[in-house]
C-alpha cells in the first residue's frame, strides 16, 4: 500500500523514541530539546552498560566469524552470535526523505557495520533474508553504493579483496571537505542526525589519537570497533597529508573548546 506524506509523519511520530519525548514534554514539563537530550544521554548509557543485550529493533542472528576465508564453505565455518538493528527509528526518516530503496540500503549498511563490530561477518544472501528481499536486489543496492564510493562490507568483499572504507568514514571525508551536513545525508540518503553522530565520534578519536592514547584505550571510551578506529586514524593522516587539512584543524580547534570533556579523561586510561 502506498503511504502519503501525512501517513509518514504519523508513523515517525509514533516512534519510541518520539512517544517517549513526547510524555516527557507532556507529563513532566520538559521542553522538546530538553526531552531528545535526556533520551539521548539514556540511550549512550544503555549502549554503555548493557552492550551484550539485545535493544529496540534488535534480532539475534548467528552468522560466519569475521577471519573464515571466503572460498571456505559456510558448515566449516566458526560462527558467532550477534545483534543486528532490523529497524531503528532513523529508518522513516530515510525512507520519507530519500525512498524505500535508500531506506534499505541505509540497513544493508548498518547491518553488515554492526556484524563486523561484533567479530561476524554477512553475507548478501544474509541480507537479502533479513530485509526480506531477492538476492539480486542486494546485489544492484551494492553496485549502486559502489558508485558512489561506498562498500557494502559482506564477506565477500572483506575476506576476499580486503576491507574497504565504511560509509561512515566517507561521511566525515566528505565534511572535511567543507560539504554541509545536510548536503552529506542528501548524497549519502543518510539522516542528518546519523551523520553528525558519525562526526562527533570521529573528533573524540582524533582527539585521543593526538594525545597518544593507545588503541586499546580509544576502543574502551568511545565504544567504537578497532576497524572503524583505525579508518578515522587513516582518514586523519590523510587529510593531513591534502589539501582538507585545515578544515580537520579548524574542527579539532572547536573541539578542543569543550573543556568539560577533557576534564572527564584526567589521569584517566593511558
Amino acid at each position: 500500500m502506498h503511504m502519503n506524506q501525512e501517513d509518514m509523519e504519523r508513523l515517525v511520530n509514533k516512534s519510541d523514541r518520539q512517544l517517549f519525548i513526547n510524555d516527557l514534554n507532556t507529563g513532566f514539563g520538559l521542553s522538546i530539546v530538553e526531552a531528545e537530550a535526556l533520551y539521548d544521554r539514556i540511550t549512550l548509557f544503555n549502549r554503555d552498560y548493557y552492550d551484550g543485550s539485545r535493544g529496540p529493533g534488535q534480532i539475534t542472528k548467528t552468522v560466519v566469524a569475521l577471519g573464515e576465508p571466503a572460498g571456505k564453505p559456510i558448515k566449516y565455518c566458526r560462527m558467532v552470535s550477534v545483534n543486528l538493528t532490523i529497524y531503528h527509528d532513523e529508518d522513516l526518516e530515510v525512507r520519507q526523505k530519500h525512498g524505500i530503496a535508500a531506506e534499505r540500503r541505509n540497513k544493508e549498511l548498518r547491518l553488515c557495520d554492526e556484524a563486523i563490530d561484533q567479530g561476524g561477518v554477512l553475507t548478501q544472501e544474509d541480507l537479502a533474508i533479513l530485509l526480506g528481499t531477492s538476492l539480486s536486489t542486494v546485489k544492484r543496492d551494492d553496485a549502486c553504493l559502489m558508485k558512489k564510493g561506498i562498500s557494502l562490507l559482506t564477506r565477500g568483499l572483506v575476506e576476499d579483496i580486503g576491507r574497504g572504507v565504511s560509509h561512515k568514514t566517507r561521511a566525515v571525508e566528505l565534511f572535511l571537505k567543507n560539504y554541509s551536513l545536510s548536503e552529506i545525508a542528501r548524497k549519502m540518503a543518510h539522516s542528518p542526525a546519523s551523520v553528525n553522530r558519525y562526526l562527533d565520534d570521529f573528533l573524540v578519536v582524533a582527539f585521543l589519537h593526538r594525545e597518544s592514547y593507545p588503541l586499546l584505550t580509544i576502543r574502551k571510551i568511545t565504544k567504537l570497533s578497532e576497524r572503524l578506529i583505525m579508518e578515522y586514524i587513516g582518514l586523519i593522516e590523510r587529510a593531513e597529508r591534502e589539501e582538507y587539512g585545515d578544515r580537520l584543524k579548524q574542527l579539532m580547534d572547536q573541539f578542543d573548546a569543550h573543556v568539560t570533556f577533557k576534564k572527564t579523561l584526567n589521569g584517566g586510561m593511558r
